[in-house]
């Protein structure tokens, strides 16, 4: 409904007020539609909801040898040019020895301020 006023000013105001849909909506086809896709977009989130666990492991262990990887590189970035690996490996290892330690140790080793959970602290670097 739109109605409209005349001021003193001879310009008119128009104010809009709520209107029904032209459409109901059980008699649109298109609307029913788009409710049914909406319903099928919960049910498929609350299916990925019950499975978010192992996709949340995986997701985590990646994460964490992705800020391993990161630290690794900040590190030998700090040292001489020629000698990166070298130097890293007197300090903190050989490659095959931080590929068999578990994600916490190296955290704990490259001094990375977080904890992992139980099952994700014991999964093996393996960086290959």
């Amino acid at each position: 409904m739109i109605l409209k006023f005349e001021t003193m000013k001879n310009t008119q105001k128009t104010v809009v007020q709520g209107t029904a849909s032209l459409i109901t909506l059980g008699k649109s086809k298109r609307l029913a539609a788009m409710r049914e896709s909406i319903n099928r977009r919960v049910d498929k989130e609350e299916v990925a909801q019950k499975y978010y666990g192992a996709k949340n492991k995986e997701r985590e262990i990646q994460e964490a040898r992705i800020d391993i990887k990161q630290s690794i590189a900040e590190i030998k970035a700090t040292y001489p040019q020629g000698r990166q690996n070298k130097l890293f490996t007197l300090r903190y290892g050989s490659e095959e020895k931080i590929n068999q330690m578990g994600l916490q140790q190296l955290f704990t080793l490259l001094k990375i301020r977080q904890v992992l959970a139980k099952d994700i602290a014991e999964v093996k670097f393996n960086d290959r």
